[in-house]
């Protein structure tokens, strides 16, 4: 996929996206940005996913833990110390339903998971700069081989309510691309669908393809599982932030700038996803494409955001 591609897939793939009723935020709630009520509250709400791990997930503990978690908790140190005040970190759990509407209702002040940036999204929310880039796969077991999207003709596919790979499902079959459609079984979570698929009420699950790695390590016989198949759609993630807010958006775009170009990022990733016992459970190098993407997209002198007060 070329570079150019990679930019603008997420956008032309995912335009028509059902997204459930939201309110329209209040004239009052558009009058003072989120900065200055972050700093006023001396809080940030964050919200984070509680089932598309490694992304974001509830621990043994009951608490929310993952990949995007660390990096909300790394921005949020970084805008503490860009705002030069201590600032509370508040996590509340979402799902694929609720992330957007308790953005645009101002419950949160940003949603950091592996939401993918598209135009119908964008009319109700704005969204930082890339932080990640995903693709969408199929995972099933073994016995029932994915090589192609005519192997998921006809099948029970397991998809997120409200997601992307349920528009883009529901589109392939009206649009004969996949032939007889699938038969689209929604859930709440991930988790939830694949508790399905092992009880054999569905014959695959389509979600993001490192999302699926993990749930099949989950698994309690991960080895009857394969991640596989073409990638249906490949997408551009970013931090879900309220709609008009650019004082808010500049902030958290620079926070997120600093944490890449000073090293911060190819640490955490390699944390979670390195050689070397990655808390995911499995390793993914970040391609070259995408660190393109990250550093590319920044604006010049950022390593110097923290001093510049």
């Amino acid at each position: 996929m070329s570079l150019r591609l990679f930019l603008k897939v997420g956008l032309r793939l995912a335009t028509g996206i059902v997204l459930l009723p939201i309110a329209l935020a209040t004239a009052d709630a558009q009058v003072q940005s989120k900065y200055d009520r972050v700093l006023q509250n001396k809080k940030i709400i964050a919200g984070a996913q509680e089932g598309t791990p490694p992304f974001g997930y509830v621990d043994e503990k009951g608490e929310v833990a993952g990949w995007a978690v660390d990096l909300s908790r790394a921005l949020h140190a970084l805008i503490e110390k860009k705002m030069d005040t201590k600032l509370e970190l508040e996590f509340r759990k979402v799902t694929p339903q609720t992330r957007i509407p308790l953005i645009v209702n101002g419950s949160l002040d940003w949603v950091l998971g592996s939401t993918g940036k598209t135009v119908e999204r964008e009319q109700v929310v704005d969204f930082s700069l890339i932080n990640n880039a995903v693709c969408v796969k199929t995972l099933h077991r073994k016995s029932m081989p994915v090589n192609a999207v005519s192997d998921l003709a006809g099948k029970r596919i397991g998809v997120t309510n409200g997601s992307v790979e349920q528009k883009l499902l529901t589109e392939m079959g009206q649009t004969g691309k996949i032939k007889p459609p699938v038969q689209l079984v929604t859930f709440p979570t991930h988790a939830v669908g694949f508790l399905a698929l092992e009880q054999g009420r569905t014959d695959a699950h389509v979600t993001l393809d490192v999302a699926l790695k993990s749930l099949a390590l989950r698994a309690q016989n991960p080895d009857e599982w394969a991640v596989s198949g073409p990638d249906l759609m490949c997408t551009p993630n970013g931090i879900i932030l309220p709609q008009n807010d650019s004082k808010w958006k500049r902030t958290v775009d620079h926070a997120l700038c600093y944490f890449i170009h000073t090293g911060g990022y190819d640490k955490l990733w390699d944390e979670w996803f390195g050689e070397n016992k990655p808390k995911a459970g499995f390793a993914l190098p970040i391609s070259e494409q995408t660190k393109t993407v990250l550093y590319g997209q920044c604006p010049f002198g950022i390593e110097d955001w923290l001093k510049n007060k």
